[in-house]
This record gives C-alpha cells, structure tokens and sequence, in this order.
C-alpha cells in the first residue's frame, strides 16, 4: 500500500470510530443523572415538559412564584405535617439545603391543605429552613397530579421536568449528594 492510500484509509478509520463512539458519548452526558436517580429509585421523565407555574404564600405571606427560581435546580415536594414518610424525610431535606443553599438550588416544599400557624409549629420543631410554601385549597397539588405524598419532582435551571419521587427518600445520602452535584454542573447558570 502506498502511504497516501494508508493515511487515507486510518483517516477514514478515524472518522468512523469517532462518529460510532460520538452518540455513546453523547448519550452519557445527556442522561448521566438517570444513573443518580435510578440509584434513588426515582423516575424520569424522557419527555421533559415545561413545569407549571404557581404563586403561593410563604409562612411570612410572601408570594413565591415557580417562576422567581429560574436558573436554579428547584427541589418541588409536596407534603403534609401529618404524614409520616414527609416526616421521616424532613431532616434530611433540611441536610441537603444546608449542603447546597449557596448554589444555584432551592427547596420549595408546598404544604397541601394545611393552616399557616400548624405548618409554623412543624417547621420550628423539626428546625426546617428551606422555603416552606402554603398551598390551601389544594390546586397546586391537582396542577401536579400529586396522589400521594410525599412527591417530589425536579426542575431543571431553564424550568423543564426532569424527573421524580414517589415516597420518602433519604436526600442527604451520598446518591442524592452525588445527584444534585451532577445535576448543578450540568447545567450552568444562564
């Protein structure tokens, strides 16, 4: 062979391990956090559709938008006081705003048909300090087709659906850690 006819031949090689190595590489990058998730027991969502915008109260009375959190990872869960699995996984959403409430991320827990003052005791006594959001009548939850509690979904930075939980979760476990890790460097900042 001649060298003309070899380096046209390891080009073309080239190219081709490339181009078959390129949508591996690719696809890994594009759902590496469904490793993470799976871990959690969460599911995804392959089709991410914008999510729902709301406005509800905080327990101070201030408005909270969906909206006023874009260009963060916004954690959604739907909860209630009286619910034990929400109770159980409190403590543990409360670790995990203390591990990234200087990133771009935030907790928006949305109590479901509760009063201000019964939600105020339950946050003072489980020492809760993530955004705690009143949803009275219940249309936020019925916006998110929320049957169960407690239900958690993720929103990315742009305020797409990721993905999901149905269920307690342990959100300071290393796979959740390692997850919203993922998740804030995959998406930067707009």
């Amino acid at each position: 062979m001649t060298k003309k006819f070899k380096t046209i031949v390891n080009t073309f090689s080239l190219v081709l391990i490339l181009f078959f190595l390129n949508p591996v590489i690719f696809e890994d990058r594009a759902v590496g956090n469904t490793d993470y998730m799976e871990a959690l027991s969460m599911f995804v969502l392959d089709e991410r559709p914008k999510a729902k915008n709301f406005i509800l109260r905080d327990l101070n009375g201030n408005q909270v938008s969906l909206e006023d959190h874009l260009g963060k990872i916004v954690f959604l869960n739907f909860w209630t006081t009286w619910c034990p699995p929400c109770r159980e996984e409190m403590p543990s959403m409360e670790k995990l705003h203390n591990r990234f409430k200087k990133d771009d991320f935030i907790i928006l827990a949305i109590d479901l048909q509760e009063s201000r003052q019964q939600v105020k005791r339950f946050k003072k006594r489980f020492k809760l300090n993530f955004t705690i959001l009143l949803d009275y009548e219940g249309k936020v939850g019925s916006m998110y087709a929320i049957r169960s509690i407690p239900s958690t979904y993720l929103v990315d930075r742009k305020g797409y659906l990721i993905g999901g939980a149905l269920g307690a979760r342990d959100w300071a476990s290393d796979d959740a850690i390692k997850l919203f890790e993922h998740l804030l460097k995959l998406t930067p900042a707009p």
